[in-house]
C-alpha cells in the first residue's frame, strides 16, 4: 500500500503546474504507512515534475526577549523532482521566497521595518512520513539561514530547520517549529535589544501553492 503525497492539480488541491505549456498533475506516494515507526525508511515517487508559486505569511519570535517578525506578504517559488524511490530528502525544493515583496513591509517591535532575505537557497522541504486519514505529509524544511536587518540597527542571522507539514487537500505547506531555529549572529544593536547567539526562534507560517 502507498502513503499518498497527493495530486498537484488546479486549482486549490495542488502543486500544479504549466511545464514547456502543458499542465501536468503531480503525485507523490510513498511505500510506508501513517506514522507508525518504520524499519525501513520510506521512498517517494513522483510521477510528473511541476513548479508552482506559494503566497502566505511568516511570523516568529524570540523565545528569550519576545523580539518578533511579522512578513504577511510572502511570495515563494517552488518545485518537485519527477522521479520512483526517492529519498524524501528534498523532495520539494523552495526555489526563491520574497519576505517583503515590493509594496510590502516585514514589521519588528516598536514599529520597526525589517528587512529579510534567504541566505541561502533553494531551501528543501524533506518529506518523513504520511497520514492517509488526514492527506497530509510530515516533514521539515531544512537547511534555512535567514538574515534580518532591522530599521532600527539590528542585524542578526537565524539558521537550523522548521517542522512542516505538506497538506494534500489545500495544497499548502504549513511551518510550525518551536525548537530547531537558533540565532546564529547579531550586531552590538541587537544586543541591546536583548538578543544574543543562540538564541531560540519559533516561527510559524503558511503557503497556499497555486500554478
Amino acid at each position: 500500500m502507498t502513503k499518498v503525497f497527493q495530486h498537484f492539480t488546479p486549482p486549490r488541491t495542488a502543486f500544479a503546474a504549466v511545464v514547456a505549456g502543458l499542465a501536468v498533475t503531480m503525485t507523490l506516494s510513498s511505500a510506508a504507512v501513517g506514522f507508525e515507526a518504520q524499519t525501513q525508511a520510506p521512498t517517494w515517487t513522483v510521477p510528473m515534475s511541476g513548479i508552482a508559486t506559494g503566497t502566505g505569511e511568516i511570523t516568529a519570535m524570540v523565545v528569550q526577549s519576545g523580539w518578533f517578525m511579522s512578513c504577511k506578504t510572502v511570495e515563494a517559488k517552488v518545485s518537485a523532482r519527477r522521479g520512483t524511490g526517492l529519498s524524501g530528502e528534498g523532495v520539494i525544493s523552495i526555489t526563491g521566497i520574497s519576505f517583503a515583496p515590493v509594496g510590502a513591509t516585514c514589521a519588528g517591535p516598536l514599529g520597526a521595518t525589517l528587512d529579510v532575505t534567504a541566505d541561502v537557497l533553494p531551501l528543501k522541504f524533506d518529506a518523513t512520513a504520511f497520514d492517509p486519514g488526514t492527506g497530509k505529509v510530515a516533514g521539515r524544511v531544512s537547511g534555512v539561514s535567514v538574515g534580518v536587518e532591522s530599521s532600527d540597527g539590528c542585524v542578526l542571522t537565524a539558521t537550523g530547520q522548521a517542522d512542516a507539514t505538506y497538506d494534500n487537500t489545500s495544497g499548502a505547506i504549513l511551518l510550525e517549529d518551536r525548537d530547531h531555529l537558533r540565532i546564529a549572529t547579531v550586531n552590538s544593536r541587537c544586543v541591546a535589544d536583548g538578543l544574543k547567539v543562540g538564541d531560540n526562534v519559533i516561527v510559524e507560517g503558511r503557503f497556499d501553492l497555486a500554478p
